[in-house]
């Protein structure tokens, strides 16, 4: 669908080259993230916002698992008490990273696209890609704020010792690496479409419930388990409750497999998102900016 979209148009002669030299990726991505820190700052009323929503949503799911059972699997004990509110906290960790990696780059370009800036950053020696990536790490250095203290009271909860504790974080970083090429490819359809908030909404919405944020996925019908098993959020959900609640979670496979899952996943969304780039920025060199 991306790909179709920017085919390539009628040439024209190419533009007499520059004399500025291109920007690194790490530069870039620095610059990017520094900025949209400080344009953070000067909100504080939105970012106190997130965090509030957040709060809200751990207060639901104590309440939530004071009040109903779930069973992790067929034939296995239901899941209660704390072990529910940490299969529900699990569910939140990945979700903190959602916002960052799926929404910032669409949000980054739709703003600079009203604001007519885009046109410049595409017209400058720098790195798109660093572009897109600054807007994931300065939200991220935003949601980890909520996602610190999340995880702390996940590991007081769920007592998984240290190594347990280290994996977690080491899935989370992980999905990290595949969600934000994800965002970069919902960024060019803001860049092709213009307005793409409503689809990186719904999308992130059907990624939660899909992956088994706040159900297990052994609990779907098995044509939703197909498309469960082809999102690299299932795979984080499953290794994070798998640290987290030991031999009362069992996994959709083996450990071994689901991080080889995610790694596959991270590695083709990556090559596929800076190939699709590529061609969003050969587009606008051959067509002219003002088609951005």
């Amino acid at each position: 669908m991306i790909g179709a979209a920017l085919q390539a148009s009628p040439t024209s002669p190419a533009p007499w080259p520059g004399l500025s030299r291109p920007a690194p990726f790490r530069r870039v991505l620095a610059a990017t993230a520094a900025k949209n820190l400080r344009v953070a700052r000067r909100y504080l009323p939105n970012l106190l916002g997130r965090f509030a929503q957040l709060g809200f949503r751990v207060v639901f799911f104590l309440l939530l698992a004071g009040a109903v059972a779930v069973r992790p699997a067929a034939g296995a004990a239901p899941l209660t008490g704390s072990e529910l509110f940490a299969f529900f906290l699990s569910g939140l960790l990945l979700v903190v990273f959602i916002r960052p990696s799926l929404w910032a780059p669409m949000e980054a370009a739709a703003a600079d696209l009203q604001s007519g800036t885009l046109e410049y950053l595409f017209a400058t020696p720098g790195s798109r890609y660093g572009y897109l990536a600054g807007a994931v790490l300065s939200e991220l250095a935003l949601g980890l704020v909520g996602f610190a203290p999340l995880f702390a009271v996940m590991v007081w909860i769920a007592r998984p010792g240290f190594a347990g504790a280290a994996l977690m974080l080491g899935a989370c970083a992980l999905m990290l690496v595949a969600l934000t090429a994800l965002g970069v490819m919902v960024a060019l359809l803001a860049v092709l479409w213009r307005q793409a908030g409503s689809l990186a909404e719904v999308l992130g919405v059907v990624f939660e419930m899909v992956a088994g944020a706040y159900l297990p996925v052994t609990a779907f019908p098995a044509a939703l388990r197909w498309v469960a098993h082809a999102l690299p959020y299932t795979w984080g959900y499953d290794l994070v409750r798998h640290y987290a609640l030991g031999e009362r979670w069992a996994t959709l496979l083996p450990p071994g497999q689901e991080w080889a899952m995610i790694a596959a996943h991270a590695v083709a969304y990556t090559a596929l998102s800076v190939h699709l780039l590529g061609r969003a920025e050969r587009r606008a060199k051959r067509t002219g900016l003002h088609l951005l």
